[in-house]
């Protein structure tokens, strides 16, 4: 009787037999829910002829907008809580570039669409767009904005679903077109940035006829370069100006603000793109800049002395000593801002003492022959030094562990993230009053949340500024990014040796899934009944908050194993340890593959030097080959070595098929050793090469008729999938070494059957 074929289809959706598929998605949900628009499909898909006249309003897009909003940059729009108070132009000045913004709204035309405004750190782009974002424009009928930032705010792959969410709120015939788009394909919000950019952007005011007659849409981007992937910045870009000058009668205008990065400014320098965009500059030494930091400095200074009732009759400063100041400030604005902060600082009270602080750094370090366009950061290195050089001995010990924190933090990885200053306090083991007398002397450049707000608001830095001369050793010679992660290290074990056996979620109604560095869901965390987890606590919540003790322990837990996990993405060598392999084998409920570090995890406990002792402490377990069953392996997550020595390949053909679609990576070809390694997956997604599967179903089946003995190795999880290697000699051939790295998704009975231990 013959062999049925290999259905492979079945693991084309979840990698899993049929009767193990999952419940239907919520957006699966939404769209069986979804009650007619009065829309009509004519005979071409592409041209939807929407009818909106008479729409009935549907009992679900209240639903529909909360769950959008859930796929957004949290804290991104220009009036968000997130960002309360954000940084505004002081009045008065910028008045010249504001002016100059505005016109570029209302007169625009053509493919002239972009405004790039460009400068230095600490010019004040983010003030000058926030101004933007705030003034009437009566020539925009709706807008939408985001204010990229490294403190949470990095995540270009949610940028469109961003704009198109804040858009939809405040125009109704947009949130019917995407409510309508989503519904027919709730992938959307998962889909890649250009096609989101063509559903969100490039459809609804391009090719339809309502949404392209509401007259101009405004979009406003700040800090685009500290979007968190270089290349996602320059896709953003690359779309908004393709957009620009493929349609160019578009009513879609954009501002985007950014730092002179060089992937930029080499973009903008395009002859293509030229022909889309108006350049902006803010320089640091301009006299416009000058006059306006001149008379920022004047209106502090002012509002300084009659907070602090110094003589009105004296001058205060002299004029000679606010030339000084703002000879040193030139055109940036930070420095200006710091300035003021340190010298109007009610924690050391005197006034003119930090003013004659300021002016003696000023003085101690002259700058010859050095135009402040140059070093533009020189002046605020020094004050910023100035500023530290003020924290006493006794308490310097703290201080120091809070920056190196923001400092780690500032990478942008959400998974480090403590959330508020309750939290990292504990993280740091820092008593409530150790902390605040940590950071008194440190509040021209720290914005702390009050106590009894700790719970919900994070510590931050006024300026990122602040948080670049910190990581920088050159400038700072104060930490360096490597010493912020061996504490981070340091801590991660501190809160991992005390909860040995996992931790009791107990009452707690939330969601336990870790987010990985995009901030997407790597796994969910699995409760340990009866587990005290008994986190030792230096600041306990208390009051009437939503938090209590064991939330706290509970995101400190979360905090560790999510370090673990992006140890092991990172290779670091301190997390690969038979400890923390247990760890992230043993305590999770579910992984996501695509956000697991599976390839890490398998390189490291497959590596023939350990291979020995992981199965010596059981942490790995060989199996006979004859019990893997082909039907459980999930496809897209194969990855295969093949090794040959040149001298015995002379009558050997080559195996790699050229018909796949799938890369290869290592050596091959004449006079070369074959050495080379490939993942299943084809073209990035999730679709996998039934040639190389079905080649691996045979060998598999000829190793189990002519080796009884050949093993296969199991790194068995207490999830639905563990991970096996199986590696053999090319029965055919003799000489060919195949290794075979398989995600494997395993049922109990099965799991009972293969010996696991987990």
């Amino acid at each position: 009787m013959p062999k049925p074929s290999l259905d492979l289809s079945r693991f084309f959706r979840f990698g899993r037999p049929r009767s193990q598929e999952p419940p239907q998605s919520v957006h699966s949900s939404i769209q069986n829910t979804h009650e007619s628009k009065n829309i009509s499909v004519d005979g071409d898909m592409n041209h939807i002829n929407y009818n909106y006249t008479n729409t009935v309003v549907n009992q679900n897009s209240n639903k529909f907008m909360v769950e959008l909003l859930e796929k957004t940059i949290p804290g991104a729009a220009f009036d968000s809580s997130a960002r309360d108070p954000p940084p505004r132009c002081h009045p008065g000045t910028r008045l010249a570039i504001l002016a100059r913004c505005l016109d570029f709204i209302a007169d625009a035309s053509d493919e002239k669409k972009v405004r790039w405004v460009v400068g230095a750190a600490g010019v004040g782009k983010s003030a000058i767009m926030q101004n933007v974002a705030e003034s009437p424009l009566p020539s925009v009928s709706v807008r939408a904005s985001i204010f990229f930032s490294i403190n949470g705010r990095s995540d270009g792959t949610k940028a469109i679903i961003t704009l198109a969410f804040q858009l939809a709120a405040k125009c109704e015939p947009y949130r019917q077109f995407i409510e309508h788009e989503i519904t027919r394909d709730p992938s959307l919000p998962q889909a890649s940035v250009s096609v989101q950019f063509k559903k969100f952007v490039i459809e609804p005011f391009v090719h339809h006829p309502q949404l392209n007659s509401l007259g101009r849409v405004l979009i406003i981007v700040d800090g685009i370069d500290e979007c968190e992937k270089s290349h996602t910045q320059r896709e953003l870009l690359q779309l908004i100006s393709n957009l620009c000058s493929t349609y160019p009668t578009s009513p879609v205008l954009w501002i985007i603000a950014s730092r002179p990065e060089s992937h930029i400014t080499s973009f903008f320098a395009q002859d293509t793109v030229k022909a889309v965009y108006e350049r902006e500059e803010i320089l640091v030494d301009s006299d416009e800049a000058r006059s306006d930091v001149e008379k920022f400095l004047r209106d502090e200074l002012i509002k300084i002395q009659k907070e602090f009732s110094l003589n009105p009759q004296s001058q205060w400063p002299q004029e000679h000593e606010l030339w000084k100041l703002a000879n040193a400030a030139g055109g940036l604005f930070v420095y200006a801002d710091t300035a003021m902060r340190y010298v109007g600082d009610r924690t050391s009270g005197n006034p003119t003492s930090q003013l004659n602080d300021v002016l003696k750094v000023i003085d101690a370090h002259p700058l010859p022959n050095i135009s402040q366009e140059e070093h533009p950061m020189a002046r605020l290195d020094v004050l910023y030094a100035q500023i530290l050089s003020k924290i006493p001995e006794r308490v310097m010990i703290n201080a120091r562990k809070i920056l190196l924190a923001l400092v780690w933090d500032s990478r942008g990885e959400e998974c480090f993230r403590k959330g508020n200053f309750l939290l990292l306090c504990n993280w740091l083991d820092m008593t409530c009053d150790d902390a605040y007398a940590a950071i008194r002397l440190l509040s021209s450049v720290l914005d702390a949340p009050e106590r009894e707000k700790a719970h919900r608001l994070q510590l931050r830095s006024y300026h990122k500024s602040f948080i670049d001369y910190l990581s920088d050793s050159n400038r700072s010679r104060f930490s360096s990014t490597i010493e912020a992660r061996q504490l981070e290290i340091e801590l991660t074990f501190k809160v991992l040796k005390q909860t040995p056996d996992g931790i009791d979620f107990g009452d707690l109604n939330m969601d336990y899934a870790i987010r990985g560095s995009k901030s997407f869901k790597i796994g969910t965390l699995m409760c340990s009944s009866g587990a005290e987890g008994n986190i030792s606590l230096s600041w306990s919540p208390g009051g009437e908050t939503d938090w209590d003790d064991n939330k706290v322990r509970l995101h400190m837990y979360k905090s560790a194993i999510s370090n673990v996990v992006e140890g092991f993405r990172h290779g670091e060598l301190a997390f690969h340890t038979e400890f923390c392999i247990r760890l992230i084998t043993t305590r999770w409920d579910s992984y996501i593959l695509d956000r697991f570090p599976f390839r890490e995890l398998q390189n490291v406990v497959f590596a023939g030097s350990r291979h020995h002792e992981f199965v010596q402490h059981g942490i790995l377990k060989e199996v006979s080959a004859r019990m893997i069953d082909f039907t459980h392996i999930i496809p897209w997550y194969t990855r295969l070595r093949v090794c040959r020595p040149t001298a015995t390949m002379q009558n050997l053909s080559d195996p790699w098929n050229p018909g796949c679609k799938h890369s290869r990576v290592g050596d091959w070809g004449e006079g070369k050793d074959d050495d080379w390694n490939t993942d299943f997956r084809t073209g990035g997604v999730f679709d996998s090469c039934d040639f190389c599967l079905q080649r691996l179903e045979r060998q598999l089946d000829a190793c189990k008729t002519r080796f009884s003995d050949l093993l296969a190795t199991f790194l068995f999880t207490s999830t639905d999938k563990s991970f096996v290697e199986f590696r053999f000699i090319d029965p055919d051939d003799g000489v060919s070494e195949w290794t075979y790295r398989l995600v494997y998704y395993i049922l109990e009975e099965e799991r009972r059957r293969l010996g696991s231990a987990v």
